[in-house]
């Protein structure tokens, strides 16, 4: 295996999506004389979560902060948010549609006059235009809109990037922090170590300032999601940083067996083996995106013997307005979208031999605690995107990214650029680290590399499908039972001993045992910071506890503890914020 590439650049950003590529961009624009470097995995511009989804975004349209964040703690995020976030993302949200359609040269969809052409969640269809374009009644109780961004978007913002002077350096995946002792304040996060993931070559990265934005945890289960592998968690956690909102994941989309991808709006047609319409009942009024309550009478139908699920298609009041936002035609000009959409709809949905819908586990792991200015408990670290959705606390008491459509890319735009110029004003107060302790280097290295000395017959992905059986099963995950819980940690915690016997060939391999180590970490800290939280309160749900508990609204923290997963509460400091229960 090679070794020794050195890099020293004022500001690295670990990922290069759309979250990497704000920080990167707003970096550079704060202080063009910083040298930014963005380090990807596999290509900047072609990586993650952002042109593989339905590419639309939230912003706030006429609508103001107060609005958005009063709805939002009131409906969805049941006060346990962390409202000054909350606020900042909704005062920044029309301002992220701008920056895209900057970065990307025009590729947010506009309608004749040049305006955004915005389409609220759950609209009407009420006719067609002469051109055949839908026509939707948009008077919604939601206070956002949508607008539609091409699908092919992010290759125009890595070009962006490189105009302004920001570095790539691609297929080298980081593996760990570094950290020096500042003479007074404590250690600090002075780079990363990294590995190039066809050849092992080692990269060593020395930075004043990091931002990691590399993603959260999804298991691989659900394979839109399966790029987030949580290495970027486990890594923070090793340097030892602080998290938050562990137990509000993972996140559940309704899937089939035949095709595992997402079927939207199940719940208004979901039919249990006797005919009965099941999800309907349950439905609230204000209902952004998928009902917890509904998937946990997925569970109970099915214990009780009235499964397999059947979803109704025709009967999804939904369909309408899915079919227009995605298959881009009806409403939007997106010709790429459209290919992407139309051979994903023909692949998937063409396989389908009945109509048993299940829960498939999408994950959407994402703790890494950062305060407004996205800056981590360590100073040097910065973070944006998944891997700090729930982290920042302000979603309160759902599963991430919120339950509402579109808040993916905003949410990943808005923490880039708050990232970005955090991270730039940092490296210029501080200035590059004096001193780099290689053996730190070293124990890296050490510990990346040691599956390929192993004589181990275990393979990589023998150990993913071990740990997706933990994970999936809705009664581990959702609907949460401390007796359930608690045999899957114990489960968790026995693969953990069998880690050294995964054996690695090759570099790819090497990689693949980093992520089952960070996904067993990721699944201990869920399961240890659910156990905590002996209440139901949102989209946490318990059987043994159905209510909330009496003591109010709190955050569980997940720290390192002398190498050991350590939970504690920290209350809602709600006499701090504007909006009261």
């Amino acid at each position: 295996m090679e070794t020794g590439e050195r890099l020293a650049t004022d500001v690295l950003v670990v990922g290069g999506s759309i979250a990497g590529l704000a920080a990167a961009i707003t970096a550079k624009e704060a202080d063009p004389g910083l040298q930014v470097t963005v380090v990807e995995k596999y290509t900047s511009g072609y990586s993650g979560k952002a042109n593989r989804g339905a590419g639309i975004m939230l912003i706030l349209g006429e609508h103001s902060p107060e609005e958005f964040a009063q709805f939002y703690l009131k409906h969805i995020g049941l006060y346990l948010n962390n409202q000054t976030t909350l606020l900042k993302y909704a005062s920044m949200l029309n301002s992220g549609a701008e920056a895209i359609e900057k970065w990307s040269g025009g590729k947010v969809d506009k309608d004749e006059t040049g305006k955004f052409r915005t389409l609220k969640w759950a609209s009407r269809l009420i006719g067609h235009r002469e051109d055949g374009k839908a026509i939707f009644d948009q008077n919604v109780p939601y206070p956002w809109t949508l607008v539609a961004i091409e699908l092919d978007y992010m290759r125009e913002v890595r070009k962006y990037a490189r105009r302004l002077g920001v570095k790539f350096v691609d297929r080298v995946g980081v593996v760990d922090l570094l950290t020096t002792e500042a003479a007074q304040d404590g250690p600090r996060v002075c780079g990363a170590v990294g590995f190039d993931i066809d050849t092992g070559k080692q990269h060593v990265f020395t930075a004043a300032a990091v931002v990691l934005a590399c993603g959260n945890q999804c298991w691989r289960v659900m394979p839109m999601w399966s790029c987030a592998r949580g290495e970027g968690i486990a890594a923070a956690f090793r340097a030892g940083a602080k998290f938050a909102n562990c137990e509000y994941a993972p996140f559940y989309n309704w899937t089939s067996l035949d095709h595992f991808e997402s079927h939207m709006g199940t719940e208004y047609a979901l039919y249990n083996h006797k005919g009965e319409n099941v999800g309907l009942p349950l439905i609230k009024e204000v209902h952004p995106d998928i009902s917890a309550e509904v998937l946990v009478e997925w569970y109970k139908q099915v214990k009780a013997g009235n499964g397999p699920l059947h979803y109704r298609e025709h009967e999804n009041p939904l369909m309408p307005y899915l079919t227009s936002v995605l298959a881009s035609r009806a409403v939007h000009d997106r010709p790429y979208a459209d290919r992407f959409w139309g051979y994903l709809f023909f692949n998937a949905f063409s396989q389908a031999t009945n109509d048993e819908v299940i829960p498939g586990l999408v994950g959407e792991f994402n703790p890494l605690w950062v305060d407004e200015n996205m800056a981590t408990s360590l100073p040097g670290l910065f973070a944006a995107g998944d891997i700090c959705v729930g982290g920042s606390r302000a979603w309160g008491a759902v599963a991430q990214p919120g339950r509402h459509r579109g808040s993916g890319i905003a949410f990943a735009t808005f923490s880039g650029r708050v990232a970005g110029p955090s991270a730039a004003g940092f490296a210029k107060e501080v200035g590059a680290p004096t001193e780099m302790t290689e053996a730190q280097v070293g124990e890296v290295s050490k510990r990346f590399q040691a599956p390929a000395r192993s004589k181990g017959l275990l393979k990589p992905m023998q150990m993913v499908a071990e740990i997706q059986k933990v994970m999936q099963p809705l009664g581990n995950s959702l609907y949460r039972h401390e007796e359930r819980m608690r045999a899957a940690l114990a489960r968790v915690e026995e693969l953990k001993t069998a880690l050294p016997e995964i054996g690695a060939e090759d570099p790819h391999q090497l990689f693949g045992v980093n992520e089952c180590s960070a996904m067993l970490l990721c699944s201990e800290m869920f399961f240890k910071a659910s156990l905590e939280r002996k209440e139901t309160r949102g989209w946490f749900i318990r059987e043994d506890y159905p209510d909330p508990s009496p003591e109010g609204p709190y955050w569980l923290v997940v720290e390192n503890k002398e190498g050991t997963v350590a939970v504690s509460k920290e209350r809602v400091p709600l006499e701090q914020y504007p909006f009261q229960r």
